[in-house]
Order: structure tokens, then sequence, then C-alpha cells
């Protein structure tokens, strides 16, 4: 049932914005309004930098306004028609109101047709995210909460819409713990049941890889992903992207891509390579990575300039490195020709033990890197 009516006010920011917006809409004849998650976090009083706008009815005429008011390009984004306008710091997304079904568990959302805005809310995956707002040219908004995502959003708990929403879509799991751990929100006992429900089940197994990625890179995006990892483990969803897969111990790296490192370090060169290898990364991210493992593994200081990436994993990893043990070799071929050393093998072998040498602190400056060698060499 409908709560008691109730306003939301709108962020000035994003007055100055939606004011013009649903005049447009008014002049279209075309219901707008503003959904999911702003709506959310404005009731929550946080800023927001996003902004989802549903329509009843063809989004396309709003969508091109908004980016004529803010010059931008309404550009299609995704599989449902969706209209994406980027402006500067700011991001608006329009879609048509829609139903959808699933005619297996785990799939893609198929048979997707225009619906009334309940049912397009009814499709989403939270109480709290299932809340809309009609555009309104003042500076607050009526509620629309035909789930009680107001009542639950104050009584901090996160409850799912329906009990086939995680059969529907499992990686509505990893957006719990997400959710749950941002908000500070308990599950509700049916929500508790329904994760557990999906994965004995084996719909959770058939996610594929590139789904489960993009879950995660959303955890490690958060600002302290360390509760939502130790959620899904506990849960047992992170064991679906690899079996040992945790939180790295006093992990201080910021940024989905450096997270996913220190977790693939955390794992060891080969159980982290095979983490790496097994999910579908930009290919030069994930052999950065690997080379990350690599220089892990031999626990030897380059021989050029590290990526700043592989420099804060490694730093990361051995948090009691030697000062200068990620900077490039203080040696090369052309010191070993120097002490009159004929080309060979035993270029490669003083090289590598230089490396080692300079990692574990042994080498800290040119002229101890030199001294080195001509023992070395001498010894050879």
């Amino acid at each position: 049932m409908p709560g008691p009516a109730r306003s939301v006010k709108i962020p000035v920011a994003w007055q100055k914005i939606l004011k013009p917006l649903a005049a447009q809409a008014e002049t279209l004849n075309l219901p707008a309004y503003v959904v999911g998650g702003c709506v959310r976090d404005w009731i929550l009083g946080f800023k927001t930098s996003d902004l989802d706008l549903v329509t009843e009815g063809d989004p396309a005429p709003l969508a091109r306004f908004c980016a004529g008011r803010i010059k931008a390009e309404a550009q299609a984004f995704g599989r449902f028609g969706t209209l994406r306008v980027l402006g500067k710091n700011l991001r608006v997304d329009c879609a048509m109101s829609r139903r959808e079904s699933y005619p297996t568990p785990a799939c893609l959302p198929q048979a997707v047709s225009a619906a009334p805005l309940q049912e397009d809310l009814f499709r989403r995956d939270f109480t709290i995210n299932a809340m809309a707002l009609r555009l309104s040219s003042g500076s607050s908004a009526e509620l629309i909460d035909p789930y009680g995502g107001w009542d639950d959003l104050r009584a901090r708990v996160l409850r799912a819409l329906h009990p086939a929403g995680f059969r529907d879509d499992p990686t509505r799991v990893f957006r719990a713990a997400r959710f749950s751990c941002r908000f500070g929100l308990r599950l509700a006992s049916d929500l508790t049941q329904n994760t557990k429900e999906a994965l004995d089940k084996g719909y959770a197994a058939l996610l594929s890889r590139h789904r489960l990625m993009q879950e995660l890179l959303c955890v490690l995006d958060e600002k302290d992903p360390a509760c939502a990892i130790h959620r899904l483990r506990r849960w047992g969803y992170l064991q679906l992207i690899n079996p040992s897969l945790n939180w790295p111990k006093k992990c201080s790296l910021q940024g989905p891509e450096q997270r996913l490192g220190a977790m693939a370090l955390a794992l060891g060169t080969v159980e982290g390579g095979k983490f790496i290898r097994s999910l579908p990364l930009p290919h030069e991210f994930a052999l950065q990575i690997i080379e990350t493992l690599e220089i892990a593994r031999l626990r030897a200081s380059p021989r050029m300039e590290l990526p700043t990436l592989t420099v804060r994993l490694l730093s990361q990893a051995f948090p009691k490195l030697a000062k200068f043990a990620l900077k490039p070799l203080m040696i090369n071929g052309e010191d070993l020709k120097a002490l009159n050393l004929a080309p060979g093998k035993d270029y490669r072998r003083i090289l590598d033990a230089a490396a080692k040498a300079q990692w574990s602190g042994k080498i800290s400056s040119r002229s101890q890197a030199m001294n080195w060698l001509r023992r070395h060499v001498v010894k050879g």
C-alpha cells in the first residue's frame, strides 16, 4: 500500500536542470519522473552527479532538450533505448518506462515493452531504489513510493521487491552487499533467505565471467569495499569469482583497478595470474597486473621505469621494501663491458643477481652498484 503523501527536496544544483526539463515535459505532454538511486540519495541528504529519468513515452525529445540545455549530446546507451547525456561533472540517463521478463534464471531481461511507472519501479532490485519523483518546477517534488521504500530507508532495512528477484538476476546479491554496507542497512529476513536460495539452487553459478567482473568492480569502487567483500565471502558469492579471493589486509589503495590488482597479488603469483586471466579485462591492464605479479615473484628490481599502477601495487604488497627496490636497476650491460667482461650468458646472470641485491637494499646508489659489480665480476 502506498504510504502518506511525502515530498522530497531537490538539491539546488539539480533544480536548475530539472525546472526547464519539467516545463518541456509538460509541453510535450510527456509524464516524466526522476527515479532510483538519486531519489534515495536525496532523501538521505547525499549529493549526486547522476540522474535517472523515466518517461511514459518516447524519451528522445526530452533527452535532446536536456542535451541542448547543458551543451552536450544525447547518445544511445545500453540495450533498452536509454539515451545518455554527459555534461561537465554530471550524467543524465533518459529511458522509457518499461516491463521486463526473465524466461530463465540469471539471463539478461527479455520481452521488454512499454509499461506504466509503477510496473517500471517493480522491475528494480530493492524497495529503497524503487521510488520516483514527478518532474517538478519547484524546489521539492511529491514522492511516488508504491513499495514502501521510504519506510525501509528510515528503518535501515534492505528489502527485495519480490521473491524471484535473485533468481531472475543473482547480481542483485552483489548490490545487496554494496548497499547494506554503504548505508548501514540490515537485511530483511526474506532477503537473507533469497540470497541463500539463489546460491543453493545454482542460479548464481549461471552468471557469466563478464557480469561477475562488472559487479566485483562496482564493489571495489565503493568508498570502503572491505565490508561488502567480507559479506559476499560469508554468503558464498565471492567464491564464484575465485575460491580463495578475499580483501587484502591493510589495503589503502583507491579505485577499482588498483584494488583488483591488490586482490590478485594477495592470491600469490600463480593463483593471482589465473584469477586475472579468468576475467575479461582490457588486455593492457591485465598484462600490467600479470607483469606486476612476476616482479613480486622474482623479488628483483626492474630494468626500466615501472608504471605508476605497478609501483603502487608492489608498495602495498611489500610495505617494508628498500628505498630503491622499485627503481630501475642502477647498472647495465655497458657497465659490464667497461669491466672487460665479454658479452654472453654471464651478463644476464650478473644483472639478475644485481636486481635482487637492489631489491633487498644491498644496492642503494650508483657507487654501491659499481662496487657490488666489481666484486661480483672478480668472484665470477
